[in-house]
């Protein structure tokens, strides 16, 4: 079971690389040949190791912004329509910050346990980790989706319920006096 895994997560890794490196070689780096457009997905080589781990582990920490931001909705300013609809923003924008952090775990035990030495303790612990850290991620998958779902679907739903001054004409000359 633990093979299968592992060979599972290494596949969904070698598929990100893929993807992410449509070419072997850099199209645009040759003078001789006329290129019209970018590839599509072109991204820079980095090929394997180190600057393949950082470039996906940069891409989860943005993520993880991305979902910190929904994190505002905790504030006691912003209000609900309901106790219901605050608690749940409240979770979704929790999983969505939470999830990228959780795989950027993954991948940093992927990649320590990929350079440890074979037979070491430290290898051994590095692949029992890894398992559960793999099962946990394969689960988080659709619980982010629908994290995701749920927070788009709230923004629109919020609209229909606006506070008062929502609507209200705002003086802008009043908070920035250039403007006279």
């Amino acid at each position: 079971m633990q093979q299968i895994l592992k060979n599972l997560w290494y596949r969904i890794f070698d598929i990100l690389l893929h993807y992410s490196h449509e070419y072997d070689s850099d199209p645009l780096d040759d003078p001789q040949t006329p290129i019209m457009k970018v590839p599509t997905f072109y991204s820079i080589h980095t090929g394997v190791g180190l600057n393949a781990f950082q470039m996906i582990w940069i891409s989860f920490s943005i993520a993880t912004l991305f979902g910190a931001i929904h994190c505002a909705g905790w504030s006691s300013k912003i209000l609900f329509s309901s106790h219901a609809t605050s608690r749940l923003w409240r979770i979704s924008s929790a999983i969505i910050t939470g999830t990228p952090l959780f795989w950027s775990l993954a991948f940093v035990f992927i990649y320590v346990e990929v350079e440890s030495k074979s037979g070491s303790f430290f290898k051994k612990v590095y692949e029992i980790l890894f398992v559960v850290l793999i099962i946990f991620s394969i689960l988080a998958v659709p619980v982010y989706i629908v994290a995701r779902i749920i927070l788009l679907t709230l923004a629109f739903v919020e609209l229909q319920d606006l506070p008062p001054g929502a609507l209200a004409t705002i003086q802008w000359a009043n908070f920035v006096p250039f403007i006279h």
